[in-house]
């Protein structure tokens, strides 16, 4: 219904935020990984979204790029997966981490989503491994490095960065231009990057 919503940032709330656009308000649930990398309020944004219509409800979810829209749409063609446990999962992680730990068959990573136990995984496993785009296991990131190999070690000093509060998409970005392969070491490697950037 709508393919997506330009408009001015008027608030932003725990995985949800108000766009205006025309004189019209429109709530729109977002991951947190896209509520890190929002503009300010006040500020115009442009959300991709999906509408979910339901006998007992209407909601609209937001993504920054069409990418993570297209990844949500398929997370949901999972029974079991709704769009507040595919919100779940994208709040958790990032689309390339979620993408790569189903193409790589890591359930382990899928079970630390809250609300995702080890059958929904299963299922997410068996019938997302053959859809996930190539898009997604390289997106996320204004400096793409499509040569870095997003591996067990690298996963590892992902989730340690996130561990110590840094967003999915912050660390990713800063992982991406780190040669190495001792996963402590790409978290010291990385930690200085954003360092520098900061």
């Amino acid at each position: 219904m709508y393919a997506y919503i330009k408009g001015i940032l008027e608030e932003v709330d725990n995985q949800r935020v108000v766009v205006e656009a025309n004189g019209i308000g429109y709530l729109i649930f977002v991951p947190n990984s896209v509520l890190h990398r929002l503009p300010p309020a006040g500020e115009m944004v442009r959300l991709f979204t999906y509408f979910h219509l339901r006998e007992d409800t209407q909601e609209l979810y937001g993504f920054l790029e069409q990418e993570e829209k297209r990844f949500f749409e398929k997370l949901i063609t999972v029974s079991g997966v709704g769009p507040k446990a595919a919100l779940g999962m994208l709040s958790a992680f990032s689309a390339r981490q979620l993408a790569t730990a189903i193409v790589t068959g890591d359930r382990k990573l899928l079970c630390t989503v809250p609300g995702i136990g080890k059958k929904t995984a299963e299922r997410i496993l068996l019938e997302l491994k053959d859809k996930i785009d190539q898009d997604v296991l390289t997106a996320g990131g204004a400096a793409p490095t499509p040569t870095v190999r997003w591996n067990e070690e690298r996963m590892e000093a992902l989730e340690a960065l996130q561990a110590l509060g840094y967003p999915a998409a912050e660390a990713e970005h800063a992982l991406a231009g780190v040669q190495e392969t001792d996963p402590s070491e790409l978290v010291r490697l990385a930690l200085k990057n954003m360092n520098h950037r900061g």
